[in-house]
């Protein structure tokens, strides 16, 4: 009986710092991160729907979902002229007994300077309207142990429950890009580095579990930076990091991957958009490894990884699985029939 409510209350608690929803492919959903991501990509317009099944096997449902949608105001055909980026987003994270969880809905707006031919620097902030809910009808309370079995019609001896609060978020963030890409036809080389600081809840919404507690959300900063570096035309290493803190709790991801281009862009008419595979992993500072997996086909990406747990929450579950899906319009705009080359 101890053992199944040590469990219960780690996957509560893993209910509970939801509130913050974490994806391990964190750089395919940057722009919920860091505002000033939003429009900085390859294309006009971008579509990226994200999924995590969390805790596989623990004996209850946990699931959070991404969808978001980008778009350019300004950007040329080759991307060396500043412009503004905009993005709309949602979240929906919830699972547990009592299915608490948070849906969120945010709008982005960024823009981004260049400074050379081969740098740029960007900014923007975000706003979001967060609810969360629960049904605690589904709970057991200690009240409620009659001795032998939990009665639901003993009263619940606990401060009356909240289970839906609302509250408006606020988050701003910069970014520094450098891509240094190989001069003349053929030369497919390219490197690049992307390092961005962010602060999110800067409002500090306030929390309502009950009638009587009252809380305030942590402000969380956080920095993180993707670079690739090419060996040759066809291979590059990919790494990448992202450090979190918020409040005294600290998150750090890792990642290290092997990119095989499988088809170059086509410099001049821009007509052709580089196809290629990835795979590696990802780590984190809380004992995760995560192998992962991604493939573009030009536009089109689908990414996979799968969360093993080797830390003491292991006790609990084992593992997650994750998928990722984004499409952009990288030749012509979906509004303005931009071309890009």
């Amino acid at each position: 009986m101890k053992n199944i409510l040590v469990v219960g209350f780690i996957l509560w608690l893993g209910a509970y710092q939801a509130q913050d929803l974490f994806f391990t492919q964190y750089d395919k959903c940057l722009m919920v991160l860091n505002p000033s991501a939003a429009g900085s990509f390859d294309g006009f317009e971008r579509f990226t729907m994200q999924h995590k099944n969390q805790w596989v096997g623990a004996g209850t449902s946990f699931a959070s979902t991404m969808g978001s949608a980008e778009l350019t105001m300004g950007k040329n055909k080759f991307n060396n002229r500043s412009h503004l980026g905009a993005g709309m987003h949602f979240l929906r994270d919830v699972g547990g007994d009592a299915r608490f969880g948070t849906s969120a809905f945010g709008g982005t707006l960024s823009g981004h300077l260049v400074t050379s031919p081969k740098t740029k620097i960007s900014a923007g902030i975000q706003l979001s309207y967060t609810n969360r809910s629960g049904d605690f009808s589904k709970l057991q309370w200690y009240s409620q142990w009659n001795g032998n079995i939990f009665d639901p019609s003993n009263p619940v001896n606990d401060p009356s429950q909240v289970p839906k609060y609302s509250y408006i978020d606020a988050s701003a963030g910069v970014s520094f890009a450098l891509i240094n890409k190989g001069n003349g036809v053929g030369n497919g080389k390219m490197n690049a580095l992307n390092i961005g600081f962010f602060a999110q809840h800067l409002n500090r919404p306030k929390l309502r579990y009950n009638d009587i507690t009252l809380d305030r959300l942590y402000m969380k900063t956080g920095v993180h930076a993707e670079t690739e570096i090419a060996l040759d035309n066809l291979y590059s290493i990919e790494l990448k990091t992202l450090q979190l803190l918020q409040g005294r709790h600290y998150l750090g991801r890792y990642g290290l991957f092997l990119k095989i281009k499988m088809a170059q862009t086509a410099q001049i008419t821009r007509l052709k958009n580089d196809v290629f595979v990835s795979c590696g992993l990802y780590g984190s500072s809380t004992g995760t490894i995560s192998p992962a997996f991604l493939v573009d086909l030009g536009g089109l990406q689908f990414g996979f990884n799968y969360d093993l747990e080797l830390a003491r929450i292991s006790r609990a579950y084992r593992s997650s699985l994750e998928f990722t899906l984004s499409y952009a319009f990288t030749k012509n705009s979906l509004f303005n029939k931009r071309k890009i080359g």
